[in-house]
């Protein structure tokens, strides 16, 4: 169905290619699990453009352009033994209430905990930046992890459950299969974006709109075909959904927002305003 390599990945087998890539940022780097995914979701877990970036530009401007900071082993923060006081909440609070993240900058514990419950509820949780002004590094995720479970480990799920999902999410190179109901599987496509693909369990779809398979129509034509097919019964349900909705930027189905903050999420993954 198309020229290329073509792999499902299901639940299952997800968490082993994510860490095939990760290794191999890894290796190449020597860096952390934590900083290659860091490195991989900033360039879209395309690993061979990462590798390009680290031979153009070096590693010092390949981590400062996606927020990472590698802090040496014998390079430790100072210990704090005095009442620190907190530029967000302007508290004094003991040493042992306040982190310090790589960046340098240090807030309360309870600080840094409201923000990364924020973002992860907002579905930023993928790159959860630092709270100093201007500061534009990437928070450890070991930090997040220990903080939010701390009060609740149900979030603290949800951000792992995120961190791995980047992979399928923020991967040009992949795509949730999108069957209703939804099996859970996705499809890896190395090589021509614009091909159709068949999911195992079943289903055909091409690849770069999500849509059923249409060859040898192009994506364009078929959207404009289906939107010519539609009988004078769904106009006033099409109409509704031009003015309602919003097509994601990623997948381009409607979206309707019924509620909360500005930020939606699609059923493919992306989130958007």
């Amino acid at each position: 169905m198309t020229s290329g390599c073509i792999k499902v990945i299901t639940k299952e087998s997800l968490l082993v290619a994510q860490r095939e890539d990760l290794r191999k940022i890894m290796d190449l780097l020597a860096v952390s699990e934590k900083h290659a995914r860091t490195l991989l979701i900033h360039h879209r877990w395309d690993a061979e453009r990462l590798s390009a970036v680290f031979v153009e530009k070096g590693s010092d401007r390949l981590f400062s352009e996606a927020g990472v900071t590698v802090v040496e082993p014998n390079v430790l923060a100072p210990l704090l033994s005095s009442p620190v006081t907190c530029n967000i909440c302007n508290e004094d609070v003991s040493a042992d209430a306040v982190t310090t993240m790589n960046c340098g900058h240090c807030f309360c514990n309870n600080c840094w905990t409201d923000h990364f419950i924020v973002k992860i509820n907002d579905g930023q949780s993928r790159r959860i930046r630092c709270m100093a002004h201007k500061c534009n590094a990437i928070c450890d995720e070991d930090v997040i992890r220990n903080l939010v479970s701390a009060k609740h480990p149900d979030l603290a799920e949800r951000f792992d459950r995120f961190l791995l999902e980047s992979y399928i999410e923020d991967n040009n190179k992949v795509k949730w299969c999108p069957s209703v109901p939804h099996c859970g599987n996705a499809i890896c496509v190395d090589g021509d974006a614009y091909c159709e693909v068949e999911c195992t369990c079943g289903l055909q779809f091409c690849f770069s709109c999500s849509a059923e398979a249409h060859s040898p129509c192009s994506c364009l034509m078929w959207e404009l075909w289906v939107k010519k097919c539609r009988d004078e019964s769904v106009t006033d349900n099409w109409n509704w959904i031009i003015v309602n909705t919003k097509p994601c930027p990623r997948c381009l189905k409607p979206v309707e927002k019924n509620g909360g903050c500005n930020q939606v999420r699609c059923i493919c993954g992306q989130n958007f305003w």
